[in-house]
């Protein structure tokens, strides 16, 4: 059996199974090698409320919630930041968020996306996937190469994936509060993890990847791996 030492000790898990987060992901990621079922990923807190009110949400927690905007606001919405506050409340109404995930969410941010050019491809495009989970049998190489050979259990979740005429693009949104200097360089810390992507949903769609896509919030910057 493949066996090796999972990077973070506190949290065991089977031989033989990897998600794409230790590949630089992400925590839902984690939830699905744990056999979570699908949820709203409201976020939990173990402080007492009047904490919570001076501290509010650490900077994971924001980005948890930015994630959960761009899984269910309608890419259509205007590009602007008082439009992208009227879907947020929905999404708040509709306890898609709450209230705290809904006040941290830079609407400017979200807005700058909407009007980007990857936003416009995104609409244009013929099929759309958003937080695709997905659960793949790969060679253990593409965990470490000493085990190249064996058998291994890839899971995850795509942030976001779309059809073009030549085939499938795979996008990952990042919220890294990073300058515009350290964009490239922390795209190529990414790259494990759009190339797993990239993989599982090339062999569980049965199209070709043709585009691996980042992009980020704080620097309104797009990269391709």
């Amino acid at each position: 059996a493949l066996e090796w030492v999972y990077p973070y000790p506190e949290a065991a898990v089977t031989p033989g199974k990897v998600t794409a987060t230790q590949l630089k992901g992400r925590s839902i990621d984690e939830e699905i090698a744990e056999g979570a079922p699908t949820r709203r990923r409201a976020v939990l807190f173990e402080k007492p409320k009047f904490l919570r009110e001076v501290t509010g949400l650490t900077a994971a927690e924001k980005g948890t919630a930015v994630h959960a905007v761009m899984q269910y606001i309608d890419f259509a919405t205007p590009p602007t930041a008082d439009a992208v506050a009227q879907e947020v409340e929905k999404l708040r109404q509709r306890r898609l968020l709450t209230a705290q995930q809904a006040a941290a969410v830079d609407c400017g941010m979200v807005a700058r996306f909407l009007g980007s050019p990857l936003a416009e491809r995104i609409r244009r495009a013929d099929k759309v996937w958003r937080e695709y989970r997905f659960a793949l049998l790969t060679d253990a190489a593409l965990y470490d190469e000493a085990v190249s050979g064996e058998e291994l259990l890839l899971q995850g979740v795509v942030d976001c994936a779309f059809e073009t005429p030549q085939g499938l693009t795979v996008v990952d949104f990042k919220t890294d509060r990073i300058t515009p200097e350290e964009t490239a360089a922390r795209a190529e810390r990414y790259r494990p993890q759009l190339e797993a992507y990239a993989l599982a949903l090339g062999k569980v769609l049965e199209k070709e990847v043709t585009e691996k896509v980042l992009y980020f919030f704080h620097t309104d910057s797009t990269v391709n791996l």
